[in-house]
């Protein structure tokens, strides 16, 4: 790695210049912050100068996942695969290697799952609220884009000092839209659609003034509906399997569709983001970035 010293171009024509290629490269928004923002809300082992020694900024790249046809499609279900297309990813891919070659700092994607226990050592919800591109929401605490609404985000750590993005300054949910309808029916359309006093997953209040006042979101519930693939599952149809007593009925668990679609899902980690969407299909943030022009 080349030694760290100021580069030739200035700080805004450096941004400027990391924010096309995040476009160009499959994102639909990205943010900046530097590394100070997470002092106030991250206590000290989870900030990104923890995990990256000297990083000065972080970036941000969203993408928006599920093409306007999968959302069209009448099979719900559909988009429990292939909602999910890493866009954002290969972005933050291509940012990363372009600091490093380029410009001689140093880059890393940050960590979105943990290394030990349940704990990941980077929230890319708070980086996407921190770089302003969003604040959570109603629905599962999602982190909505105030354009597109549902984004995936991936985040990168550099030692190299950008220009910051400020932070949104007014909460993009609850949409008008949603308050009117919270004041009829005392529900959000994201609440109506998985009402948690009907066993979904979904609660809160607005305030006076439009404002979130209180959210519930029970993840447990939620994932008996949208994480019903991936390693967890096979856990626990792996105990099913070998507790089993019955040579016939093993076989039968073994060559299930459940049972191979979680190994499958465990080889190909896209199968193994399985999600539900209902709640992002009555949103009406984002809904014209849902049709063709």
């Amino acid at each position: 790695m080349a030694a760290q010293t100021a580069p030739l171009q200035g700080e805004a024509e450096i941004t400027q210049e990391i924010k096309d290629l995040a476009l160009k490269a499959g994102g639909d928004v990205v943010g900046i912050a530097p590394v100070e923002r997470w002092i106030e809300f991250v206590p000290e082992g989870y900030r990104p100068q923890d995990i990256l020694p000297g990083a000065k900024s972080v970036i941000v790249i969203g993408s928006r996942g599920p093409t306007v046809g999968s959302w069209r499609s009448p099979n719900h279900r559909l988009m429990e695969i292939n909602g999910y297309d890493f866009a954002n990813d290969r972005a933050i891919h291509v940012v990363c290697n372009h600091i490093e070659k380029k410009f001689g700092y140093y880059a890393m994607q940050s960590p979105s799952l943990p290394t030990a226990g349940h704990q990941p050592l980077f929230s890319g919800m708070l980086a996407a609220v921190l770089t302003g591109l969003g604040t959570r929401s109603f629905a599962a605490n999602i982190i909505l884009n105030p354009k597109y609404g549902l984004l995936y985000y991936s985040a990168a750590i550099t030692t190299l000092e950008l220009c910051p993005d400020p932070m949104l300054e007014q909460d993009v949910c609850p949409h008008p839209m949603c308050v009117a309808t919270y004041k009829a029916i005392d529900k959000t359309p994201c609440m109506a659609a998985c009402p948690a006093d009907e066993g979904g997953c979904l609660d809160g209040s607005i305030d006076a003034d439009g404002r979130i006042e209180d959210s519930y979101f029970d993840r447990e519930r939620c994932a008996t509906r949208s994480m019903n693939f991936g390693i967890n599952s096979l856990q626990k149809a792996l105990m099913e399997i070998v507790e089993e007593e019955d040579s016939e009925r093993r076989h039968a668990m073994v060559n299930s569709d459940f049972f191979t679609r979680s190994c499958t899902s465990v080889s190909f980690f896209k199968d193994s983001v399985a999600q539900c969407f209902e709640c992002m299909r009555v949103c009406p943030i984002g809904r014209a970035e849902r049709k063709l022009k």
